[in-house]
């Protein structure tokens, strides 16, 4: 079963997640034994993640990069300092000492290759190319580790003159950390787009294959989907 959902932001995604999995989701016990409400397979588009109230903030450059023009859920946790944090990571090679981080195995993990670059490199080399991909998952290390990535691949394709994006998450956690992906995603987005230059930032598509809430999030998620 496949689920598509379409917003205007990253915030207005968010919500819609929240709300389907808390009306049409499934009780199962992970891995770890925590109980989670899940869907399968939700697939959402967001049309423009740098606009709030109809007004464009691509290009903004300082002021998008403080947040200032994200819409944050009302009374969310992720916001501010932890938010920036987080999506200045999403791009950085460098690991300040976790199990992993995404810029990590997305440009320094493999032998040192960036493959955010060589993804930057292909599109400007053959903008129809097919080939500007970048994966996450060390079979070497992940396969038996209890730590690994969720997110596996970032696609890149550039249409006419449009940079559309597609993230594949084998697991994601939507209440706890959906959101703060997706700010990172456009951030990673957007970096690419503007090494490439002349390239307009188009739809961000995220696929969650296993999309999910834990159990210590069902009341907040319930009382998000009540008011909606």
């Amino acid at each position: 079963m496949v689920t598509h959902i379409k917003g205007n932001d990253i915030a207005d995604c968010w919500e819609k997640i929240v709300v389907n999995i808390v009306n049409n989701g499934h009780y199962v016990n992970d891995e770890r034994g925590s109980l989670t409400k899940e869907c399968l397979n939700i697939v959402t588009e967001i049309k423009d993640p740098f606009s709030v109230g109809g007004k464009d903030f691509f290009g903004m450059g300082d002021a998008l990069e403080k947040l200032e023009n994200i819409r944050i859920p009302k009374g969310y946790f992720w916001e501010g300092d932890k938010l920036q944090t987080y999506a200045d990571q999403f791009i950085s090679p460098e690991n300040p000492g976790f199990v992993y981080t995404y810029g990590n195995r997305l440009r320094a993990h493999f032998d040192n290759v960036d493959q955010i670059q060589e993804s930057i490199t292909r599109l400007k080399n053959c903008r129809e190319s097919r080939r500007a991909i970048s994966i996450t998952w060390d079979q070497v290390i992940d396969s038996t580790s209890e730590e690994v990535p969720c997110m596996i691949l970032i696609d890149f394709k550039i249409r006419d003159n449009v940079l559309y994006t597609t993230a594949l998450w084998r697991s994601h956690d939507i209440y706890g950390a959906w959101f703060a992906n997706a700010v990172g995603l456009t951030y990673c987005a957007k970096y690419v787009s503007e090494e490439i230059g002349d390239v307009k930032l188009g739809p961000i598509t995220i696929h969650s294959i296993s999309a999910h809430i834990y159990e210590n999030n069902f009341d907040e998620a319930e009382k998000l989907a009540k008011s909606k």
